[in-house]
């Protein structure tokens, strides 16, 4: 992998453009993104996947086999920019070409993608009205364990109003005062 800061962001440039032609080719740019965020979490929290595609004993064309396995169903330029990542050792670069292919999607499209988690589905008139009124594009989540309330995060900040986090924060100021 490329340790020369300018090749690195040159480089993950050229991915991140060369899946975004893709993706409007396709008609596929949001849900994209989407795909890269998923690929770039699983690679990062799987060791044992980790560990495979950046091992140099495996070929690299092994590698990418692997990729093509493990993520198939994803969208086919996801899978092979990853196989050329994996392929070209560079494995390690896919969080950044993820995060360049949003900025270029974004702009694109001319909104910003926001990830919302809430309990339950967002029914269509509050997604509408959240889209509307914040130019965005939403990734939406639903996650049981915030008992209520939203989070949202979008380019790694983050708004939690969930009621799960306002009781630990009702909590620990409780065990403070004690």
């Amino acid at each position: 992998m490329p340790t020369d800061r300018t090749v690195i962001r040159k480089a993950t440039g050229i991915y991140a453009q060369t899946l975004l032609d893709a993706a409007k080719a396709e008609g596929t740019v949001f849900e994209v993104s989407g795909q890269l965020e998923q690929v770039s979490k699983a690679v990062r929290a799987n060791m044992e996947l980790r560990a495979t595609l950046t091992d140099r004993t495996i070929p690299g064309a092994t590698r990418a086999g692997i990729v093509k396995e493990v993520f198939n169903g994803f969208n086919a330029s996801v899978v092979e920019v990853l196989g050329v990542l994996v392929d070209r050792e560079e494995i390690d670069m896919l969080p950044r070409v993820a995060e360049s292919y949003v900025y270029l999607a974004e702009e694109e499209l001319g909104a910003v993608f926001i990830d919302v988690t809430t309990v339950v589905e967002l029914d269509d008139a509050l997604r509408d009205s959240i889209k509307k009124k914040y130019c965005v594009m939403l990734r939406e989540h639903v996650d049981a364990s915030l008992v209520g309330g939203i989070i949202l995060s979008s380019h790694g900040s983050k708004v939690d109003a969930s009621v799960v986090t306002q009781l630990d924060k009702a909590r620990l100021a409780l065990a403070a005062g004690l």
